[in-house]
């Protein structure tokens, strides 16, 4: 039987995903464990790997498409078998967090007839109390599918309340309220009249076409607008709008974090200028030992280095504030914010405290190509305890980070230059300097202790040798 490809689920909380790009194409050969495509989630594009060796067909999913997670989106076909009428009847089970790919259906009574229902959908119906007997089953031979339940649930719970008649998939809602689409005005390509999100993105599509035609007269609100999320543009005196932008689900997720960071955690900054001479000095020596092809070695896995050697002495700056208890994490995992295309997201080192600076390096080397080419690892943005945001590279002299949640602290740092310092001997001097601005969740650290937490640090700039004992 031909290999079902499904939009995975990642991530606890997710719903649905983005097709971005297809690597391979339809009647490509594809090996097991290679990568198919990239799809984007809340936090990062992600590859989805050929779960067989086989041929790719039955390409459904387009670049640009938000397709409910365990919908199929492509087949991978062995040598003789072909794509037809007997595939789709037979169909494939949706997967679920403890059912693969594949996975039988279950059988269960049904007025005196056998039914077919998936094991997502049987999950579905166990947890919410939903009789399947009283389902009508639209997949593949009548099989009872996760969208049918959720149709039985949504009466039952009164989810018609927030807009009327209309009926839409939980993800398609959330969507839309993302979005800043107006359900009531979406057509609807689901069973039984049911909005799915790829309704609601193709109605977002075309307000952002609206929008971009200079229709700036103020629109309803949306369902779930707010001043966050507005439905539509609001005109300024009469002037156009050049375009809209729609989010994409990882300056969404920024969005919301960076706002909840602000809104939740009073945060305050301590700042220092460090002497970055010494620093420069061994990134300079460990590049030319470098020359045979080896990790090079920048001032910010210098930095992390340091930062990391820091959060060891003050372990109680490696934690996060959780309710009616502070967590002291027993890794240092140190994230970098990188900037990419989408944004910016966070890789990870981990136990950055147990490893050398080419080792650093190493790491930092392969996590940044990965999330610049859209090739990241869930894994590579999971674990942080501690953030590292670094604006030198863009001639940045000072700023002030937000904190990353839940973490209890970020250091920001900007460029190297040259400023005139006055000695102990009150000589001057023109030193290679870099500001360090440590922010701080006042809910978990006090003023000295982030002081004395981020004097350790810029000891270790100062003093480099002190990162080799």
């Amino acid at each position: 039987m031909p290999t079902p490809v499904f939009m995975p689920k990642f991530e606890m909380t997710q719903e649905a995903g983005q097709i971005v790009a297809w690597l391979k194409h339809e009647g490509d050969p594809v090996e097991k464990g290679e990568p198919l495509l990239q799809v984007e989630t809340d936090k990062a594009i992600l590859e989805v790997e050929a779960p067989a060796t086989g041929t790719l067909a039955g390409v459904t999913g387009r670049p640009g498409q938000v397709i409910p997670i365990a919908t199929p989106i492509a087949y991978i076909l062995k040598p003789g078998e072909t794509l037809g009428t007997p595939l789709q009847a037979a169909g494939a089970a949706e997967p679920s967090l403890s059912a693969a790919p594949g996975a039988s259906e279950a059988a269960i009574g049904s007025e005196g007839r056998p039914a077919r229902v998936t094991p997502l959908a049987a999950r579905l119906a166990q947890a919410e109390g939903v009789d399947l007997q009283g389902i009508s089953g639209t997949g593949p031979g009548g099989r009872i599918t996760r969208s049918d339940v959720e149709s039985a649930i949504a009466p039952a719970k009164g989810g018609e309340k927030e807009d009327g008649k209309v009926r839409a998939a939980p993800a398609a809602r959330r969507l839309a309220r993302e979005l800043g689409v107006d359900l009531h005005t979406v057509a609807a390509t689901g069973p039984e009249g049911r909005i799915q999100p790829e309704d609601v993105a193709r109605a977002a599509k075309a307000q952002e076409a609206a929008g971009r035609e200079g229709l700036v007269a103020p629109q309803p609100a949306a369902e779930g607008a707010s001043a966050g999320h507005p439905a539509a543009p609001q005109a300024a005196a009469g002037v156009p709008v050049r375009r809209l932008v729609p989010l994409t689900n990882i300056r969404r997720t920024i969005a919301e974090r960076m706002a909840a960071s602000v809104r939740e955690a009073p945060q305050f900054t301590v700042t220092v200028d460090a002497d970055m001479g010494r620093a420069l000095a061994i990134i300079e020596d460990l590049k030319a030992a470098a020359s045979d092809g080896g990790p090079k070695v920048t001032l910010t896995a210098l930095l992390v280095k340091a930062c990391a050697w820091g959060l060891r002495q003050h372990p109680e700056v490696n934690a996060s504030f959780q309710g009616d208890a502070i967590v002291e994490w027993d890794e240092v995992n140190v994230g970098v914010a990188t900037a990419v295309d989408q944004g910016l997201i966070v890789p990870v080192v981990r136990r950055a405290d147990e490893l050398g600076l080419r080792a650093i390096a190493a790491q930092l080397a392969a996590l940044t190509a990965r999330a610049r080419e859209g090739r990241a690892r869930l894994e590579d943005l999971q674990g942080g305890t501690f953030t590292v945001s670094n604006l030198g590279m863009f001639g940045i002299d000072r700023f002030t980070a937000i904190l990353n949640p839940p973490q209890a602290a970020i250091l920001a740092v900007g460029r190297v230059a040259k400023r005139a310092q006055v000695g102990d001997d009150d000589r001057v001097e023109v030193r290679p300097i870099a500001s360090l601005a440590l922010t701080a969740d006042h809910r978990a650290l006090d003023g000295a202790t982030a002081a004395r937490f981020l004097a350790t640090v810029q000891r270790a700039l100062e003093h480099p040798g002190l990162l080799l004992a």
